[in-house]
């Protein structure tokens, strides 16, 4: 299973807030040609959901979570300020 440091569930967070995402929403991993998309969804039957603090912060599907089973989304500083980084 993915991953999720503790600062990129922070960031996770933010990022919700700032996208003003409703309660029942998160963020949700896609396939993008080149690499992955983060967007706002809502929660499907069989999601893997990533919980902090009693909130629904990142959803996988089962396609996705199981490409993610050795992979950590941590956050990294760039000149642009932090962004999360999947490795």
């Amino acid at each position: 299973m993915l991953t999720v440091t503790p600062a990129a569930c922070e960031r996770l967070t933010r990022k919700l807030a700032r996208k003003r995402a409703g309660e029942d929403e998160a963020m949700r991993f896609t396939r993008k040609p080149g690499g992955w998309k983060l967007s706002v969804d809502r929660a499907y039957p069989n999601d893997t959901a990533i919980v902090h603090d009693g909130k629904i912060l990142l959803l996988l599907d089962e396609v996705v979570s199981r490409a993610m089973t050795d992979a950590t989304l941590d956050v990294r500083d760039t000149v642009a300020g932090p962004r999360l980084k999947l490795c």
